[in-house]
């Protein structure tokens, strides 16, 4: 943490200064402290500072005992400050145009060692919505994506569970200070979640949730991610508010399309309809536009004696024993297949295929597979 950080806390707490026009006040001065140590008549030079502004730095001066404050805070409940000008700030978000100037963070979690992707939705989940959520938080839990998500009932929470069930990296944007958790009802797995993931949020200690607080929280949701999928969502709300603000940041979005008529997928339709986001159907359909290849699937479990290691007078390759092995005592949909092997699920329509050609597989209704 570095001494600037005292200044910039108190420049962004200062009515009428907002996160670009801090940042313009830096690049032109050097550091916080240069802004707050300017002289009127040369803050006048900086492009589109005005009275109100030069007023509003010489009284940020007097925050600097909540700053102090703050840093003592921080210190006391384990949380990180990041400045947009510090190494370890989440790279995507740092550059939208309105990024925070300060956040704190809490967790064992470095936001730039692997990609992060948003899964939002209604509060109102319905059962077809908490499987889809569940379907793209295993996958991508899997393979060492950060799962981003607000802690808010419905499709935040089922996301960060199933994340956490898979031991994956899941991170919470709150529209709060961090000595808080909301709602109350979630602390459990918002505690849970700083083994590997983490909490950040723009706001001060001692900020309560308020109605204006989670639309701002919103663009940092979409901001330090790669892509926002939308799971279900009305034609309100703040899954809406996140892709939209997604879309201006120019990152990619997606949409699970659902039943016309349904007013939990009448906002997915719309984005998709609009061209906001894209029709998606399997979370391997946005790894692949991602091209995010590089991760390691997680490890999986040591193969026990029992397992099959050959089929009688058929010789098998890795990945065909793999699927028999997980065969043997279930029938499974091809998404649970891929979610389970690691298997690309391109690459596995055309392995089931030619399974069955050889008579191991068999393919019932649903796209279930067992043994033949």
């Amino acid at each position: 943490m570095s001494d600037d950080h005292l200044y910039l806390i108190a420049l962004s707490m200062s009515k009428g200064l907002g996160p670009v026009l801090i940042r313009n006040l830096v690049a032109f001065c050097g550091t916080g402290k240069k802004v707050m140590e300017t002289p009127k008549g040369k803050l006048a030079k900086v492009p589109g500072i005005g009275e109100k502004t030069i007023d509003a730095i010489t009284k940020s001066a007097s925050l600097l005992a909540f700053a102090e404050s703050e840093l003592k805070l921080a210190e006391k409940n384990k949380v990180v400050l990041l400045s947009y000008l510090d190494k370890s700030y989440p790279q995507h978000l740092k550059f939208i145009h309105d990024a925070p100037i300060i956040l704190y963070k809490k967790g064992n979690i470095d936001f730039n060692a692997q990609p992060s992707i948003a899964l939002v939705g209604t509060r109102n989940v319905t059962e077809y919505g908490k499987k889809m959520t569940h379907l793209f938080a295993e996958y991508f839990a899997m393979r060492g994506i950060n799962v981003v998500s607000g802690l808010a009932y419905g499709v935040d929470i089922q996301a960060h569970k199933t994340t956490l069930a898979q031991n994956g990296i899941t991170t919470a944007v709150l529209a709060h200070g961090l000595d808080t958790i909301y709602p109350p009802t979630h602390q459990e797995k918002a505690i849970e979640m700083l083994e590997k993931g983490g909490w950040l949020s723009e706001y001060a200690f001692g900020t309560k949730p308020d109605n204006n607080h989670f639309p701002a929280r919103n663009r940092i949701v979409s901001g330090m991610s790669k892509a926002i999928i939308v799971i279900e969502a009305a034609e309100t709300g703040g899954a809406l508010i996140t892709a939209r603000s997604g879309f201006e940041q120019n990152r990619e979005i997606y949409a699970l399309p659902g039943n016309v008529g349904n007013n939990f997928s009448a906002g997915c339709n719309k984005l998709i309809r609009e061209n906001i986001a894209k029709l998606v159907t399997h979370p391997e359909e946005v790894l692949q536009d991602l091209e995010i290849q590089w991760l390691e699937y997680k490890e999986k479990p040591p193969q026990t004696p029992d397992e099959i290691t050959h089929f009688p007078n058929i010789p098998l390759s890795a990945d065909e024993t793999q699927v028999l092995n997980l065969l043997r005592n279930a029938e499974l949909q091809i998404d649970n297949i891929a979610i389970q092997t690691g298997i690309a699920i391109s690459n596995l329509n055309s392995l089931l295929l030619m399974m069955e050609f050889k008579g191991l597989v068999e393919q019932l209704p649903g796209k279930k597979f067992r043994i033949a």
